[in-house]
């Protein structure tokens, strides 16, 4: 198999990955969006809007939008620090209760996804995927040209 073939299967198996994840945050009356973000905020270090959007690779109006609607919801918290944006958020008592079922959903899912491929085959995909978005990076900050 050619490379620009090789690279068109990688680009359609992420792309298959995130529309798969969508299809289920609509399952659970959520978009893809706020999947991220939630799974961003069920870390055990609060996070800034500003942290979530770049890990998550999403617009930081997308973020905020979101943020805003889980704050009025009151899922979500602002902890003391700076300017809004630069806050650190946190999930609420409430939020907790309504989330943690849902994610635990997810991460069981993702754990029979991960038993059915075998730990040689994780490993491999967690260091070829690691491979990969390194040398893109590298690629795509030296002009890419």
């Amino acid at each position: 198999m050619e490379l620009r073939e090789q690279m068109a299967l990688i680009d359609r198996f992420i792309c298959q990955a995130n529309a798969l994840y969508g299809e289920w945050a609509k399952r659970q009356g959520l978009t893809y969006n706020t999947l991220m973000v939630l799974c961003s905020l069920d870390q055990p270090d609060p996070r800034t809007q500003k942290q979530i959007a770049e890990e998550r690779m999403l617009p930081k109006q997308t973020v905020n939008s979101i943020v805003k609607e889980l704050e009025r919801k009151g899922w979500i918290q602002y902890l003391d620090g700076l300017e809004r944006r630069e806050r650190p958020l946190s999930l609420t008592e409430a939020g907790r209760a309504q989330l943690h079922p849902l994610l635990e959903r997810m991460y069981q899912m993702e754990d029979r996804v991960m038993d059915r491929m075998g730990p040689d085959l994780c490993q491999s995909l967690l260091e070829g995927q690691g491979a990969f978005a390194q040398a893109l990076a590298e690629e795509v900050r030296n002009g890419g040209d």
